[in-house]
């Protein structure tokens, strides 16, 4: 069983995904009362809040996150913002373990994004970020729960 937490616009389309590949799920927003139950695989998927314990530490594999920037460069929830700034012209989405501090943690992949010149707005990196980070999740979520039951 993999637990994802998001966003509500995040819902149908990682819904959709996890069902094609037979997985079992449950997606969870700020909004809903998450159990403590049991789950195998914890999954932040651009969750507005930081994971802590016991919910960290429940699931059998641990918890990654999709991070909409590339770690550990950009970290938190200011990176849009910060890359405009610097005028960034490489940019990435991030797949990692985390851990109880906030983006740090192991990174599984770091998917790097080539732009053609600077951003000139939040909407127009985010909406950059978040095409590459669906492809991201698309491209590891079976790899990271193959390893981690193999392991």
């Amino acid at each position: 069983m993999i637990r994802v937490y998001t966003k509500k616009r995040h819902i149908s389309k990682i819904h959709e995904f996890l069902d094609s590949l037979d997985l079992a799920h449950k997606i969870f927003t700020v909004d809903d009362n998450s159990d403590l139950g049991d789950f195998d695989l914890g999954i932040s998927y651009c969750y507005p809040q930081k994971i802590t314990d016991p919910l960290l530490t429940k699931p059998k594999f641990g918890f990654v996150n999709y991070h909409p920037a590339p770690l550990p460069k950009y970290k938190g929830p200011t990176e849009l913002t910060e890359a405009i700034k610097n005028k960034e012209t490489t940019w990435g989405v991030t797949v990692h373990y985390m851990d109880e501090n906030f983006d740090t943690g192991p990174i599984i992949k770091l998917k790097q994004i080539r732009l053609h010149e600077p951003p000139t707005s939040t909407q127009e990196l985010g909406a950059i970020s978040h095409y590459f980070l669906f492809d991201l999740f698309k491209e590891t979520i079976l790899d990271i729960l193959h390893a981690k039951s193999n392991s």
